[in-house]
């Protein structure tokens, strides 16, 4: 992962002095690429002046790469992403270096990106047209934010900000975005990824009232089927393989019933087949370094690395089990994975009232939140079907104290310029886990995990129908409903989460990777029909009829217990968040 900063505003010659944005968003950008951090400043044309910064965490290619990149004709690039698959995708070589190239060779920036598979932000300047060009991939898994002052005529883009910045937003991931810098004024333009719908014309509409410009709307950059699938009702074949179940009062005895159906079978193992190789490439496209042997590396000594270099937010619950148990096949076998467990102090009045007469008791007990507990049965049940992998259970504490002092600090910038309840107690939950500094397996040591890539379950719920709304959706609208608030979920999860986590996890100077949201695995579940991927009605038990696909896909793989867990809220299982609380009101506590 790496920090990428840019500030663009009226030509002075030889003008070095950094803006005040920068000098704010400094320590951000440099904890996200800790290998090394480099400053270009360019005059870019007759009105515009530059100023490029990239801090690198070094992940692709046989050495670090520099940022930003420059090539012989003046074209400058700030990377942040990964190339997985597609037309440019390259084992051995650095991404950056293959984009920055096929865009010098290309007369056209937009066909380029339309070619790349993966999680990215970007900002390119093309000498030759005088434009500026900046967005996020399609999902919009990386953070990019943005600040325009149309009376200044300043622009700042930035993978994180501060609270001490007003007035910037989060860059939308409804296309790609272009300043002609052969223009006196500010300017902005937008090229739609999709033929653009009522959505997207909110989105651009909030955010010319937001930025006090009007935006230019281009030629879309996909072509798209836009016919959607409605007014779906299912048949009784559809379902009745769903409904006649010998065994609805033991879940996993009908999760190996549903295997026996062969359309279901084939249907799963399209899934897993998906899944490994999504896995399977964010696993091996990474320096072959942990944290701590790669700084030995980058001083040119010769380093054979057998730490952990795979870390995974480990709840214990279906989404994150899933994919540890794929990630074993691909991590070499002699070294760790270390799997993440957060859980926060419950209050001492609660412990009491539960433990009256056992004070040491109330003691143990301040941790034992629900993720841990399941958590450590997840762990048993890994253990028994993986004996030979050494797994480091990382007990993640947070005192009242420490939550206290880290979210005043730090996380409140990480979040800005988000700041509901939600994105509060989401935030603070996910810094600390990915900061991963606990005890393992009962230790008293405290151990801070080596890895420096992290995979995350996000959108396990929006594909495949996790959250208790669509149980309420389907019982009350019907399927036609399902379908659309499941399209909705993943259209909108860019703004409601994936660039607050960025910024949230990378601040630790690792990566987040988040298999689920391949474009593959997106791809493939968005085309089932909402049957086929989950059932959430009342004539199925809690832990089986929501994400019933990806439990089918969990107990394929050998899960027993696990593959019924029902869902719970991370905010919840960890016992951060108070459910008194509104979730969409402004937190006072940021």
């Amino acid at each position: 992962m790496c920090g990428i900063f840019c500030h663009v505003s009226q030509s002075q010659q030889n003008n070095k002095e950094v803006s005040h944005e920068w000098n704010i968003c400094r320590d951000y950008i440099a904890a996200r690429g800790p290998d090394k951090l480099v400053e270009k400043f360019e005059n870019l044309s007759k009105n515009w002046f530059g100023h490029f910064v990239a801090s690198i965490l070094w992940m692709q290619g046989s050495s670090i790469g520099e940022q930003p990149a420059l090539d012989s004709i003046g074209n400058i690039l700030l990377w942040n992403g990964d190339i997985f698959f597609g037309n440019l995708a390259q084992d051995q070589t650095c991404d950056t270096n293959v984009l920055l190239n096929s865009l010098k060779l290309s007369s056209n920036v937009l066909s380029v990106f339309e070619q790349i598979q993966g999680p990215y932000s970007f900002i390119y300047y093309q000498k030759s047209s005088n434009l500026l060009y900046f967005g996020r991939d399609i999902i919009g898994r990386h953070s990019l934010l943005l600040k325009m002052d149309t009376d200044e005529n300043i622009l700042t883009l930035t993978s994180v900000a501060s609270k001490q910045i007003n007035k910037i937003v989060e860059v939308p991931a409804i296309g790609i975005f272009s300043v002609n810098l052969s223009n006196s004024r500010m300017n902005l333009a937008c090229y739609p990824w999709k033929e653009p719908d009522l959505r997207f014309t909110d989105i651009i509409e909030a955010l010319e009232t937001h930025l006090g410009v009007d935006i230019d709307i281009k030629e879309t950059i996909l072509e798209t089927n836009m016919s959607t699938c409605l007014h779906l009702h299912p048949n009784i074949k559809d379902l009745e393989y769903l409904e006649n179940s010998p065994y609805f009062e033991n879940s996993y005895k009908t999760l190996e019933h549903l295997l026996e159906n062969k359309v279901i079978a084939e249907r799963v193992d399209s899934l897993l087949q998906l899944l490994y190789k999504a896995v399977e490439i964010r696993i091996k496209k990474q320096s072959r370094f942990c944290k701590i042997c790669i700084k030995l590396a980058l001083n040119g000594e010769n380093v054979a690395c057998n730490h952990a270099k795979i870390g995974i937010l480990f709840s214990g619950g279906l989404d994150s089990a899933i994919l540890t148990l794929i990630a074993d096949k691909y991590v070499p076998q002699d070294e760790p994975i270390d799997l993440i467990n957060v859980a926060f102090e419950k209050s001492i009045n609660t412990l009491r009232k539960s433990n009256r007469n056992n004070e040491e008791q109330c003691m143990e007990d301040q941790y034992d939140v629900p993720d841990r507990k399941t958590g450590k049965q997840t762990f048993m049940e890994l253990s028994k079907i993986c004996p030979k992998r050494r797994w480091n259970f990382v007990e993640v504490n947070i005192s009242q104290a420490e939550l206290q002092k880290y979210r005043s600090s730090r996380i409140c910038n990480l979040l800005h310029p988000l700041c509901t309840v939600l994105d509060e107690s989401l935030g603070c939950a996910v810094w600390f886990a990915s900061r991963a500094r606990g005890t393992i397996n009962s230790s008293t040591d405290i151990y801070e995990s080596p890895c420096r890539v992290l995979l995350l379950g996000m959108g396990a719920d929006e594909l495949f129908g996790g959250y208790m709304r669509h149980r309420t959706i389907l019982r009350h609208k019907g399927w036609d409903a399902l379908t659309q608030e499941l399209n909705i979920e993943v259209a909108r999860i860019s703004e409601r989460n994936l660039g607050r986590d960025d910024r949230i996890v990378s601040d630790h100077g690792r990566q987040s990777r988040l298999p689920y949201l391949d474009e593959n695995i997106v791809e493939y579940v968005q085309q089932l029909k909402p049957w086929e991927r989950c059932y959430p009605t009342d004539k199925m038990l809690s832990g089986l009829g929501d994400k019933l696909l990806l439990r089918l896909a969990a107990c394929k793989l050998g899960f027993q217990t696990t593959a019924n867990f029902p869902k719970r809220a991370f905010q919840f299982g960890s016992r951060i968040a108070n459910g008194k609380e509104n979730a969409k009101d402004i937190s006072d506590r940021l």
